[in-house]
Formats: structure tokens, sequence, C-alpha cells
């Protein structure tokens, strides 16, 4: 259903449909292309940035174990304060990989 044509509305339930999500996981990988620092968390922004216009509900971000990773939580940790992301947590099979659910 459209309304006033740029808007599209779930028949079911009322909500635009842009804001909703599909449920999926997107994954990345910044950790083991021999990225720097600033190109990993250049990634894991572009990647958050990139998922809030489509319908991704997870990115499973690979950012190893070290200095990637450190660097990766203190910027989620601020994201999340900010309230671009609902909440993140290392991967419970894989402590080098971490779960970010995005806002629907």
């Amino acid at each position: 259903m459209t309304i006033f044509s740029s808007i599209e509305i779930c028949p079911k339930c009322d909500s635009e449909l842009k804001n909703q999500h599909d449920g999926s996981v997107k994954t990345i990988d910044i950790a083991h292309n021999k990225e720097t620092l600033e190109e990993a968390t250049t990634k894991l922004s572009e990647a958050i940035k990139e998922s809030q216009t489509q319908s991704h509900q997870f990115i499973r971000a690979i950012v190893g174990s070290k200095l990637i990773k450190e660097e990766a939580l203190r910027e989620l940790s601020a994201l999340k304060k900010r309230g671009t992301i609902i909440e993140f947590r290392e991967d419970g099979e894989n402590r080098g990989a971490i779960i970010i659910k995005m806002k629907s």
C-alpha cells in the first residue's frame, strides 16, 4: 500500500516498511585482510550506515582478538550510547566476532 506515493505502509500492521527489518544477518570481516586500525573502523562504520538503510537486523563483524576488536568495542559502546545501535555482544561460538543488533 502506498500513501502519497513515497511512503510505503505495511497493510497488516500500518508501519512504514522502510523502518522494518527482515531478521537477516550481514557478516563483515574487518580483521583478516591486513586492515589497519583506521581501515577496520571505517569498514565497521560503513557497514552500520549501510545496514541502517537496508533491512538487516544484525551485523556479525569478524574483528579478530586484539587491537581491532578493542577499538570496535569502544566504537560500538559509543554508538549504543547515542542510540544508533540497540546492543552488541561477542558471538558465543567465536570470540573473534561481534554480533551487533541494529535499530529496526
